[in-house]
């Protein structure tokens, strides 16, 4: 098997090629063969392509050039299909720069701006996993939804059970025939019944508390319409999506934004928050599906998932 990868390598297979030039008896001063190792660990199917035939580095650098002055133009006068069109060819160099280098975000959108546009980011996140992220989230959302909520309800005793507590008691004001609504509360209840805090990651606020509240590495910032900050977003102006103390993007639904979050996390190849990493890896495996390799989920997520068959 060595020796096969060892061809696939010079041959220019990147996915291969990323992790050659380990320390081994040709190559003392290379890194530990155990360090930094870059493969799909989240069921990504086109981790790190080759570039498309017939292009080079500077070619598809041209293209990406190409794009970033049709950024510079108001939204009405971009040539959207000619953007959509260059974000086809140069995935393969997106990829490499991204997983290869892993620059900053304020790096990234100067140079990617295309990625941070709602349409474009789900197109990658197809490329990368050939999922349809919107509608696979939200049929399986719905799907489990109203089996997370009677969970939900089960007595509860400590402190995540006086947070899952308060979650239920503010659906419970909700209409139930409010689909919205009860989206919001399976997810703004999971963290709870995962045992993991979510008040660093998801935050509400008023207007005039948000530049103080979009700070962190990774932040979901909600402005409520309530008089009294509240700990479910039933009710939002906009939700802004922080990534590394900067405001990437931006939506009207909380939801929805998470979605946007998720896609994000897989488009600049960003690890899984360690305070939420169950939550996400729930979305990733049970929610959409994408096996990671793993012959078991963690103990916990194991028992969510069985309860829900």
């Amino acid at each position: 098997m060595g020796n096969y990868r060892t061809k696939l390598s010079k041959s220019g297979i990147r996915d291969v090629a990323v992790n050659a030039g380990k320390r081994s008896r040709t190559n003392p001063e290379g890194a530990a063969s155990r360090a930094s190792i870059k493969r799909p660990r989240r069921g990504e199917i086109n981790f790190l392509p080759n570039y498309p035939h017939g292009e080079r580095k500077q070619t598809l650098e041209t293209q990406r050039l190409a794009m970033v002055e049709q950024f510079k133009r108001t939204s009405m006068e971009r040539d959207m299909v000619s953007i959509h069109q260059h974000m086809q060819r140069t995935f393969a160099l997106r990829r490499e720069e991204i997983v290869n280098l892993a620059p900053p975000v304020v790096e990234l959108k100067d140079r990617w701006p295309a990625l941070f546009c709602e349409a474009q980011l789900y197109s990658e996140f197809h490329r990368i996993t050939n999922l349809n992220l919107p509608s696979t989230f939200y049929a399986s959302l719905d799907k489990y939804t109203p089996q997370l909520l009677q969970l939900y309800k089960k007595r509860k005793t400590g402190t995540f059970g006086q947070k899952m507590e308060a979650v239920m008691m503010a659906f419970e004001e909700r209409d139930k025939n409010d689909i919205c609504a009860a989206r919001i509360a399976a997810l703004a209840g999971l963290p709870h019944h995962l045992k993991e805090d979510s008040a660093e990651v998801f935050r509400n606020c008023k207007e005039d508390d948000l530049e103080a509240a979009q700070e962190g590495e990774v932040v979901l910032v909600a402005v409520v319409n309530q008089e009294e900050v509240l700990q479910v977003p039933f009710e939002t102006q906009h939700v802004s999506i922080v990534l590394e103390d900067m405001v990437v993007m931006s939506h009207r639904s909380w939801t929805d934004s998470l979605v946007i979050l998720f896609a994000l996390v897989y488009a600049l190849h960003l690890k899984y928050l360690d305070k939420l990493s169950a939550f996400f890896e729930f979305i990733q495996v049970i929610l959409l599906d994408l096996d990671d390799g793993r012959k078991q989920l963690r103990p916990k997520l194991q028992a969510l998932k069985n309860e829900l068959e």
